[in-house]
């Protein structure tokens, strides 16, 4: 039987999804909602997958009239929470964008709807999906740069033409939400260290465009080993640059370093005895590794524990560089025991 999937929003990652949806080949995508009727038409006639599928302008009539395994939530974040909970209160899988949501108090009330949903939970966290980060994750692994001491990333952004709700903390949530989650998450997955604290500083310099969403922001945290970490990320990439973005990477540890960064066709590894290049590793798409876990299969990298976890420690950090101090992270706690 074909699972039934429909998104909620077209405001983000979903074309991993469709990407997922075809390379599966049993998948129906039963229904669309945007609030943009240019985008939602665009939209549905963009690949043979979507030429039955019903169009909504409106996210809660989908919700209300559309029979679904599972729905991927891509509308703004401010939203999400909303969105979150009519589909756990139905026992819907979810793919979710992120952040999970934008507030902690929203976060308590997603955790106690989906510890007592039959929904499973997973996140667009797409870096854990990219080759690159798959092979950082085999390296450490294995100790090939021995006990991880120091993580820098880079995430630098074009701002371009972006519509009103980007301008918006309670619609987008800030920077640190929305972009700073990819860096943590991905420092957390290949290095397989929580977080114990953080601290942050965020603003924005002669920016006006921007509105309420900060153009640069910093964030220094602790891993659970006693190791640090510096997460850089801006959205004052100047329009000239070659690339919309410039991502980087490097881990530190005691027999030597892994470097990655965008452009880059391998990872680099030195250590006391040897300098290489080595190849990126193999990944699988997100959705699919989702729905094969929904038809039984092993847990996805991506667990709802992830999701809650990431989504907490991002919205610490965000209220830490508000408030000007450092801030514990409380552990990770299984959602459903």
């Amino acid at each position: 039987m074909a699972m039934k999937l429909a998104f909620v929003g077209l405001k983000g990652h979903v074309g991993t999804v469709i990407a997922g949806a075809k390379q599966l080949g049993d998948v129906e995508v039963v229904a669309v909602s945007d609030d943009d009727p240019q985008r939602l038409a665009a939209f549905l006639k963009s690949d043979p997958l979507l030429k039955h599928t019903q169009g909504y302008e409106q996210w809660r009539h989908l919700i209300e009239h559309s029979l679904m395994d599972v729905c991927c939530i891509a509308d703004e974040n401010g939203l999400r929470a909303e969105q979150l909970l009519p589909l756990l209160e139905r026992g819907i899988h979810i793919v979710s964008e992120k952040p999970l949501v934008t507030t902690l108090d929203d976060l308590d009330r997603v955790r106690a709807a989906f510890a007592k949903s039959k929904s499973q939970l997973t996140m667009l966290l797409e870096l854990r999906h990219q080759p690159k980060n798959v092979r950082v994750r085999e390296l450490i692994q294995r100790g090939a740069i021995g006990e991880v001491c120091q993580v820098a990333t880079q995430k630098s952004y074009k701002w371009g033409d972006r519509a009103a709700w980007y301008r918006s903390r309670a619609r987008l949530g800030g920077t640190i939400p929305f972009i700073g989650i990819h860096s943590l998450d991905t420092i957390r997955w290949v290095t397989g260290l929580d977080y114990t604290h953080v601290a942050a500083l965020h603003g924005n310099r002669g920016r006006p465009e921007l509105g309420e969403t900060e153009s640069h922001a910093s964030i220094l945290a602790q891993l659970s080993n006693g190791g640090s970490v510096a997460a850089r990320l801006d959205y004052l990439r100047p329009a000239a640059a070659p690339t919309h973005g410039d991502d980087r990477l490097r881990i530190i540890g005691t027999k030597g370093f892994i470097e990655v960064n965008d452009g880059d066709e391998a990872v680099s590894l030195i250590t006391d005895e040897k300098q290489e290049r080595i190849p990126f590793g193999d990944t699988e798409n997100l959705f699919v590794e989702f729905a094969k876990f929904l038809r039984g299969g092993p847990p996805p990298r991506i667990t709802a524990d992830d999701c809650f976890y990431i989504t907490e420690v991002t919205l610490r950090s965000r209220e830490s560089a508000d408030e000007k101090k450092l801030l514990q992270v409380p552990p990770l706690r299984p959602v459903r025991g």
